[in-house]
């Protein structure tokens, strides 16, 4: 037999665990017909927020978002890294396989969710819990296609557990088709999904149409109204900005008024690899895989942003020696808790606020009028004690905004993604020095903006550019 695709292979083996059989489970009946009796709603949709501890969302995420961009360079010793690093990404990177894989796999638990819950009978499940978890399903699934979509353009839409082998081997999909999808999940999630929720680590309206606001924008022709109206639908849920930018970062500011949605770690069970990969904090004196850029640094010292730089970055005296960077070397200061315990935000309500601004640029709404895109940056950066943005003109905006997010969400893997959806990653990385303001020369072309496909999965899926 061919082998199966990383993220159906995954997929099943998963499946024939849990419904207790590990042997010849492809030539039993459709696996849809085998859920067992005592099974519940609620492990299953656990299974599918466990996802978000796995490699992917703890230390690829940033990787791609920051690594990938001019926030930061590749540090540890991972060869994968490197190669995101400097652009010389090729389909036998270790990463790319992995992540598919996660990624696929995260997808998998929760079509068993959307799958199986419908027709569950369960005494103790009500029809309105039914329904939350359903919409809570198809957000995380919505979720994770957009970090797929975001770094492949193009993949296959997995919809439920395949029943046999010829549903397994599954075309990519264009990116259009892909955003299509990814709406009408998010949709599904908005009618069903609660707006109080027990912590942030749930799903909530505020997420779903953060998200939508995220996914119009990003989408290969960005709707901004429809941007404008999801940041307005968020905002109308009650959040705000907390006064201090650095109590974001403490254990004592977790699920506070600005957090929309966060990963929740204990420290025992979850640890925050973000901060034991990444800050001086934990894990001891090894050199951490993501380290701050010059490029990002100047930012913050050009701005005038001691705030939110001095909230970002540690300077230590490491051991180790630093490519880039003399001593003290600079590390993330996001996530300080030596115990691993600080949550990981996933969305937070300055982003949707930049983003406002940025749909509202577009449109040509520019002035500082409540309406006005100014406004929207404004409020930011008063919030770390920066005067008003000087931009005026469209083109001024466009990069202030582009500026505003660098400075506000660095090391929190959304970097890259600006840069790609505002048409300037081939410029604004082109351009990128290192100390001594020699050109690092990445020679970063369109067809370098997004990752190819694992040679493993090409390998596996006779149908994956089909």
């Amino acid at each position: 037999m061919k082998q199966l695709p990383l993220y159906i292979a995954a997929g099943l083996i998963s499946t024939a665990l849990l419904t207790g059989c590990t042997k010849d489970f492809l030539d039993k009946a459709p696996i849809s017909d085998a859920l067992p009796e005592q099974m519940t709603a609620e492990p299953l949709l656990q299974g599918a927020y466990d996802n978000l501890y796995d490699e992917y969302y703890t230390l690829d995420f940033l990787i791609n978002g920051d690594v990938w961009a001019d926030n930061a360079y590749a540090g540890g010793d991972n060869p994968a890294n490197f190669s995101i690093d400097k652009f010389t990404v090729n389909p036998a990177n270790a990463n790319l396989r992995r992540d598919w894989r996660y990624l696929f796999t995260d997808i998998k638990n929760c079509n068993l969710v959307l799958s199986y819950v419908p027709d569950m009978k369960d005494p103790k499940l009500t029809d309105e819990r039914r329904q939350e978890i359903l919409g809570e399903a198809s957000f995380l699934r919505a979720w994770h296609y957009f970090n797929l979509i975001r770094i492949w353009q193009e993949v296959p839409i997995v919809t439920a557990v395949p029943g046999d082998i010829q549903g397994m081997f599954l075309p990519k999909k264009p990116a259009a088709e892909v955003y299509d999808f990814i709406i009408k999940d998010l949709e599904f999630a908005l009618s069903r999904v609660r707006s109080t929720v027990p912590d942030k680590g749930v799903v909530s309206k505020g997420a779903v149409n953060a998200l939508l606001a995220k996914v119009y924008a990003q989408k290969p022709n960005p709707d901004w109204n429809k941007v404008v109206e999801y940041c307005d639908a968020t905002a109308a849920e009650g959040y705000d900005l907390v006064p201090d930018f650095a109590t974001l970062w403490q254990i004592s500011g977790e699920n506070n008024i600005e957090s929309i949605w966060e990963t929740q770690f204990d420290g025992v069970v979850h640890q925050n690899w973000v901060t034991g990969m990444n800050t001086p904090f934990m894990w001891g004196d090894w050199k951490k895989f993501n380290i701050p850029a010059h490029a990002a640094i100047r930012a913050w010292e050009a701005e005038g942003d001691a705030v939110r730089k001095n909230a970002s970055v540690v300077y230590v005296e490491p051991n180790w020696t630093d490519d880039y960077w003399g001593k003290p070397t600079p590390v993330i200061g996001k996530y300080p808790d030596p115990d691993g315990k600080s949550n990981t935000y996933r969305l937070r309500f300055a982003d949707v606020l930049l983003l406002k601004a940025e749909a509202l640029t577009e449109l040509n709404q520019l002035d500082n009028s409540p309406t006005g895109a100014q406004s929207y940056i404004n409020k930011v950066r008063g919030r770390v004690g920066l005067g008003n943005t000087p931009a005026r003109s469209q083109a001024e905006m466009r990069l202030a905004v582009e500026k505003e997010r660098q400075l506000e969400l660095a090391f929190e893997g959304h970097r890259m993604y600006d840069l790609i959806r505002t048409n300037r990653a081939v410029a604004v990385m082109n351009a990128v020095t290192d100390g001594n303001g020699t050109p690092l020369n990445y020679n970063v072309t369109a067809d370098k903006l997004y990752f190819p496909i694992s040679q493993d999965e090409i390998d596996n899926n006779p149908n994956i550019n089909k």
